[in-house]
């Protein structure tokens, strides 16, 4: 299986918007959401590696349940080697002083964000905003499941500030046959009829993460070779995969 993502129309559209935003317009606040599988954390590497090492530095979070306020600001002072102290306040202090003093913008990426406190909500919107002079040291990409904007939603002070939503929808139909073809060769792919993609998209929601495990599922249980894949032996998997 082919270790390189996909790049699916939505997909590009999403990264090429988000990369414009934080790269050229330099927007305080960044919001990605999409459903489990589409990609939300291969974008954000993907991203990552377009952007200029030498203007910005990437602080990525995966955890963000665990990640509470005074938590927020010594991960990022002890990453960017600045001293804290025993008392929050004059952490958050020496830390806003160091970002002052750092000549690459700050890129805060928090993945999974619906799971993320309120106080450290609070506490991100306050680093992003302690710049007096405009300048944009930090710069914050929220990602995470659909529900992270209804969350936002509740939180007017911060919502307004989110001028780029951006949302992975997932594949569109058409897409399906490229997607296998990319990770698993033509040969293979061929093998599949049109109505099986078809199931196979239906179940997996145009979500290529859903949708490529069932089919390495469903190519290594048919028998080898090239013989085609009939939509009975799609579906028989499926309930199989179900099952287990």
């Amino acid at each position: 299986m082919n270790p390189t993502p996909f790049l699916y129309r939505d997909f590009v559209r999403a990264k090429d918007r988000i990369r414009h935003a934080i790269n050229d317009l330099g927007e305080a606040f960044v919001l990605l959401t999409g459903e489990t599988g589409t990609g939300k954390t291969m974008l954000l590497r993907a991203l990552k590696a377009d952007l200029d090492r030498a203007h910005f530095r990437v602080l990525y979070f995966a955890a963000a349940q665990k990640l509470g306020a005074t938590g927020l600001v010594r991960v990022v002072a002890k990453t960017l080697r600045i001293k804290t102290s025993p008392f929050h306040s004059e952490s958050l202090d020496l830390l806003l002083r160091g970002l002052a003093d750092d000549s690459q913008r700050i890129l805060l990426w928090l993945d999974e964000a619906q799971q993320l406190p309120r106080e450290t909500l609070a506490e991100v919107q306050s680093l992003v905003e302690s710049d007096l002079d405009g300048g944009r040291r930090v710069q914050v990409l929220f990602a995470g499941l659909p529900r992270l904007r209804a969350d936002l939603l509740g939180l007017p002070h911060l919502w307004r500030r989110l001028v780029v939503r951006e949302e992975l929808t997932g594949l569109q139909r058409d897409e399906m046959r490229p997607l296998l073809e990319h990770h698993f060769g033509a040969d293979q792919a061929a093998r599949l009829c049109d109505q099986g993609l078809h199931r196979l998209f239906e179940r997996g929601m145009g979500s290529p993460g859903v949708v490529l495990p069932m089919c390495r599922r469903i190519l290594a249980g048919a028998a080898s070779g090239k013989t085609s894949i009939s939509l009975d032996q799609v579906d028989d998997a499926l309930h199989r995969w179900e099952l287990a």
